[in-house]
């Protein structure tokens, strides 16, 4: 017989007795089939009593398995998200594919989660291609919080404070510099300058970490350029195989390519790690492929295994990727940006001129201590950065513990996406957020002001970008130095296209062509 009397005493008893009787004509009249069928009732009434429940986030239902992927499918993440903010909020839960993640859309919020709660937040989601690009997580920027990972970035940070000191970085900016102006000003009429400006921003992230410059037609240096752009155009909105598992059976053609461009890239930097072991010289410190192999030598000799472990080619490797890949793209799309918006605002580019005249005097070339001088040419720089966010979700974050974050809980291990976009087009953050206006960077004596809350294109907390110390100087002095020597335009009758390229993932310029005319 079925045993009313136990299950009335458990939660949901109406509802589970009348699952029960409506099973019970399936199953055989045994006293067996009967007390799987009483088994299983109290199993579902025990999970459903011992799960937590939580406060989460409003946000769209989604389809069934899909998520809210298909209405991703016309629009970037970040446009929807705006879109959805007026419905939902500023904290949205959004689901893609069977992941659930929380999105932040306010900097009120986003500061809450990264400054005052950053231990909660510092986690990184490890999905199916996080893990495949990133060596199973032995990235510092994808990789996950760990002793391993304190232990590289506080290596990579010493040594990049390593390269700031001295003359390292304006030797570099001035080599990089006078090449890449020569070839612009030997450019006959109208010109895209992507190929130029990768190769100056290329040249100052590959002299860090190896001590090498290139030339415009390098085979090193286009394949590595090659590889970039692709992946800035093609990663998109993501992997289907991150959201939808049995693709990684049978990879989409996007995932075959991009894999084998991650092999080609790390080929180049595994054989430039070789090299630099087999001319290394004790005391000598060149770059920061040197710094990193110093580091592992030094757990060498103390034999110690835990830290040998901890500083294998593997992360070395790693870290000369984020150092490198990131640099390199994020200071490139900058400054394309920036060039396109001088060009399009000559009244701008007129004032840009007249401060880098009066700060260098006769000098070509801007020096680190000309920076205080220059305020004009950094609030520049500054509001491309925010009107162009060429990082518009950033790195996705994901909750270490159980937490909260603008009055909703966050369950541990939740995927969190802050939408720098939205921060810097927020209109009750920014007076006319699509007007391109560096004087809103700066004090009623023209000197920069105090920088504002909701400019956050390095992000914050832990997981602040690695490379911001060294990424605010390299583009204040190549843009100076640009503007020294040349004054650029628009060809007459030049129609742009503002529909950006790269998806969720980066803001990239559309192709676009320009005509410089030399100042010195």
């Amino acid at each position: 017989m079925l045993d009313v009397e136990l299950l009335q005493r458990l939660p949901y008893s109406d509802q589970l007795l009348d699952l029960v009787r409506r099973c019970e004509k399936w199953l055989p009249g045994s006293l067996t089939g009967r007390a799987v069928l009483v088994g299983t009732a109290v199993g579902v009434a025990v999970y459903l009593v011992t799960k937590k429940r939580y406060k989460l986030p409003p946000g769209p239902r989604g389809w069934p398995l899909l998520g809210n992927l298909l209405e991703f499918r016309n629009a970037t993440i970040f446009e929807k998200l705006i879109e959805w903010q007026t419905k939902y909020g500023p904290v949205i839960t959004v689901n893609m594919g069977p992941l659930r993640a929380v999105t932040l859309n306010r900097i009120d919020v986003v500061l809450e989660a990264l400054v005052k709660r950053q231990a909660d937040f510092a986690g990184r989601p490890q999905s199916y291609s996080t893990d495949l690009f990133s060596d199973g997580g032995r990235s510092i920027a994808l990789g996950h919080y760990s002793p391993t990972w304190k232990l590289h970035r506080k290596l990579a940070t010493k040594a990049l404070k390593h390269y700031m000191t001295g003359n390292q970085l304006e030797g570099g900016i001035e080599r990089s510099l006078t090449q890449g102006i020569q070839l612009m000003k030997e450019k006959k009429g109208p010109f895209n300058p992507h190929d130029i400006i990768s190769l100056i921003v290329f040249n100052i992230i590959n002299n860090i970490c190896y001590n090498e410059t290139c030339d415009v037609n390098d085979k090193y240096f286009k394949d590595m350029i090659s590889i970039s752009d692709t992946f800035t155009n093609e990663v998109g909105n993501g992997f289907l195989e991150d959201v939808i598992p049995p693709l990684r059976l049978f990879p989409t053609g996007k995932m075959r390519r991009m894999l084998k461009l991650a092999d080609k890239f790390d080929g180049y930097l595994r054989e430039r790690l070789n090299k630099h072991k087999q001319t290394q010289s004790k005391g000598t410190t060149r770059d920061f492929c040197d710094a990193l192999l110093e580091a592992q030598d030094e757990a060498r000799e103390e034999e110690d295994p835990d830290l040998m472990s901890q500083l294998s080619d593997r992360h070395i490797l790693r870290t000369l990727a984020d150092i490198l890949g990131a640099g390199l793209d994020t200071s490139r799309l900058t400054l394309l940006w920036t060039l396109l918006y001088l060009a399009m605002h000559p009244d701008i580019q007129d004032k840009v001129h007249e401060e880098v005249d009066k700060a260098l005097g006769p000098r070509h070339f801007p020096k680190v201590s000309d920076r205080s001088n220059l305020p004009f040419i950094e609030a520049v720089l500054y509001e491309s950065m925010r009107i162009a966010t060429v990082v518009p979700l950033g790195l996705p974050h994901m909750s270490l513990c159980d937490t909260h974050v603008g009055g909703f809980e966050v369950p541990k291990g939740t995927l969190v996406m802050i939408n720098h976009h939205a921060l810097h087009h927020d209109p009750e953050q920014w007076r006319d957020p699509e007007v391109f206006k560096p004087e809103r960077f700066l004090d009623q004596t023209g000197k920069m002001a105090a920088k504002p809350e909701g400019w956050l294109p390095f992000s914050a907390g832990r997981r602040v970008c690695l490379g911001e110390s060294v990424a605010k100087p390299e583009l204040h002095l190549l843009l100076a130095g640009i503007m020294r020597h040349l004054k650029v335009s628009l060809p007459p009758g030049t129609k742009l296209n503002f529909e950006q390229r790269g998806g969720s993932f980066q803001s990239i310029p559309n192709e676009y062509e320009i005509t410089v005319e030399a100042r010195i």
